[in-house]
C-alpha cells in the first residue's frame, strides 16, 4: 500500500499507518519539498512527484501491483500515476481531492503566516470541523499527536509555494474517463478547502465504476476526525480487490 500525502504534510495518513501495516506492507511517502525527502527550491511539477513515487518503488524492488491512496494533493499525484502507469496500480483511493484546483488562496495564507506555529493554528479551521476542533481543545494528547506531527522537520514557505505549483498545473478531468482501475472515492461533507460537492462529485462522475463514500459532519481532514470509519472503509474496499 502507497500513501501519497497533501499540500505540505508529510503525514496526513498519520492514523492509517498504524492500521494498515498490521494488514500489509505500507510505503508512506515524503513527497519532494516535506520531511525527510530533498526539498529543492525550484517549482515542482506533476510529472516530478510521480517519478518520484515510481522511482521510489523501483528502488525498494517492488514490481506487484500496489494499493494507492492519495489525499488532496495527494490524491491529485495519485490521478497521474494510475494514468501513466495503470498496470502498476490494483486499487484507488482519492480522499478530499480534485481533477483541478486553485492553490493561490491557501498559497497566500502561507505566506501571511510564516511563523510555522501560527501557521498550523492558522490551518486547522480550513482542515477540520467545528467539532473536531472543539475536541482538540479538550483533548490535548490528541492535539500534541497532530501538532508533533506537522512541526517536526518543518515545511518552510518556500516547500508550500513549489509544491503549489505542481497543483497549478493539475488539469485532469478531461483524462478521467481513461482510469479503468477499481476506485474509491471519499470525502468530508464539511470539507471547506475542496468541498465533496463539486470536487469528488466531479470524480465520482467521470472515473468508470467508482465508488463515493460520503463522511457526514467531517472536514478536509477527514481521514484523521474519523480515522476509525475511513480505515474500516478503505480496508472494505482493498479487501475487495486483493
Amino acid at each position: 500500500m502507497v500513501l501519497i500525502s497533501g499540500l505540505g504534510s508529510k503525514m496526513s495518513w498519520l492514523f492509517q499507518v498504524p492500521f494498515f501495516k498490521e494488514r500489509m506492507r505500507v510505503i508512506a511517502v515524503h513527497n519532494r519539498g516535506t520531511g525527510k525527502s530533498s526539498r529543492p527550491n525550484y517549482p515542482y511539477t506533476m510529472t516530478m512527484f510521480v517519478e518520484d513515487v515510481k522511482n521510489l518503488l523501483d528502488y525498494l524492488n517492488i514490481d506487484q501491483q500496489i494499493h494507492l491512496a492519495g489525499i488532496s494533493m495527494g490524491g491529485m499525484i495519485a490521478q497521474h500515476f494510475v494514468l501513466k502507469y495503470p498496470d502498476k496500480v490494483k486499487s484507488l483511493i482519492l480522499a478530499a481531492t480534485s481533477p483541478e484546483f486553485n492553490p493561490e488562496p491557501l498559497i497566500a495564507q502561507v505566506k501571511l503566516n510564516p511563523d510555522p506555529e501560527e501557521r498550523f493554528k492558522g490551518r486547522l479551521p480550513l482542515l477540520y470541523s467545528r467539532n473536531f476542533r472543539k475536541r482538540l481543545k479538550e483533548d490535548n494528547e490528541l492535539f500534541e499527536i497532530i501538532r508533533n506531527s506537522t512541526m517536526e522537520d518543518q515545511t518552510r514557505v518556500e516547500d508550500y509555494i513549489n509544491q503549489a505549483a505542481a497543483i497549478t498545473d493539475h488539469h485532469a478531468i478531461d483524462l478521467l474517463e481513461k482510469i479503468k482501475n477499481p476506485t474509491l472515492i471519499m470525502g468530508g461533507m464539511k470539507d471547506r478547502l475542496l468541498p465533496l460537492s463539486p470536487h469528488s462529485e466531479i470524480l465520482h462522475d467521470k472515473i468508470p465504476d467508482s465508488r463515493l463514500e460520503k463522511f457526514e459532519g467531517l472536514g478536509h481532514g477527514f481521514v484523521t476526525e474519523g480515522a476509525d470509519m475511513v480505515n474500516e472503509v478503505m480496508w472494505n474496499f482493498i479487501k475487495d480487490h486483493m
